[in-house]
């Protein structure tokens, strides 16, 4: 079995999307923090923006409660499947407050006020809204 080490590596730079996949997979069951700061890293990637739903269930696995902003900003600009997971993040955590929380609310306010296309985005918003009542 490859050390940690050695899958991230190898998920950092496969140009395989089914390796990198099965690479985060493997690695995330590790439990290891480190894998979560590179599923960061591989979230934020321009050249995977339709490749990050894997990555963002795998993120699901570790505390968020500290990525609130990062996970709403998710569901306000990604892709269905990047958006739903990202939403079932934040719908996990009982307590999050702070600075954090009140610029996650204000994006959510800000895409809603530029109007949502997709009806499932403005549901998955909604729901998000009503955690603040």
């Amino acid at each position: 079995m490859d050390s940690l080490d050695e899958l991230l590596r190898r998920l950092k730079n496969t140009n395989s999307s089914g390796e990198r996949n099965a690479l985060a997979i493997t690695a995330t069951e590790t439990g290891d923090l480190e894998v979560k700061k590179v599923l960061i890293e591989m979230i934020d990637r321009p050249e995977l923006l339709n490749e990050r739903g894997t990555f963002v269930n795998c993120l699901g696995q570790f505390d968020c409660s500290r990525n609130f902003l990062f996970l709403v900003r998710l569901v306000c600009e990604g892709n269905w499947e990047v958006s739903h997971e990202a939403a079932d993040i934040l719908a996990k955590n009982d307590l999050v407050e702070g600075r954090e929380v009140k610029e996650g609310y204000n994006c959510l306010r800000t895409t809603v006020a530029a109007g949502v296309n997709d009806e499932w985005r403005a549901e998955l918003i909604a729901d998000l809204l009503s955690m603040f009542d």
